[in-house]
């Protein structure tokens, strides 16, 4: 089990490090307590490569709420070196730059969760779109300990 450090209310992760090729490749979005940009989105996926200069393409799809068509968004990853990649920052828009923390990851690169230092949006992502009720309530519940409000987590729809 992955746990945060808590530290003068911003949180830090205790995951040790990210191997970028491994994160590399598709992901679904399973529930999040989502920012104002993404608050209506369904049918998410993020694919994540890592570029020539090191830095992570980031390619997301999404249905939103009552438009049928799907949508993309294109932005980039900067992992910061010093702490083995577990902290990003996130530029979807320049010159803006949000900031990203890889909370949780399993062994086998199958699920992760990505948050916020200081818990402001959070992410459950899977590597099949499909998790179970037992894995979903273990990890929402490791991010209630965490501090995230997890009244704010919403499912996202598959």
């Amino acid at each position: 089990m992955v746990t945060s450090i808590v530290n003068s209310g911003i949180a830090q992760t205790n995951v040790k490090s990210i191997d970028l090729e491994r994160y590399s490749g598709k992901w679904f979005v399973i529930a999040c307590i989502p920012t104002s940009f993404d608050k209506h989105w369904n049918y998410v996926t993020e694919t994540y490569s890592v570029n020539a200069k090191g830095k992570i393409d980031i390619y997301t799809t999404y249905i939103k709420h009552n438009d049928p068509n799907q949508k993309e968004v294109r932005s980039k990853g900067f992992p910061d070196k010093k702490c083995n990649n577990t902290k990003w920052k996130v530029q979807f828009v320049w010159p803006f730059r949000a900031d990203y923390l890889i909370e949780e990851i399993d062994n086998n690169y199958f699920y992760t969760v990505a948050g916020h230092p200081k818990r402001k949006y959070l992410y459950i992502m899977n590597r099949t779109g499909i998790m179970g009720d037992i894995q979903y309530k273990e990890i929402v519940d490791r991010c209630a300990a965490k501090g995230y409000d997890v009244t704010k987590i919403r499912k996202v729809l598959q």
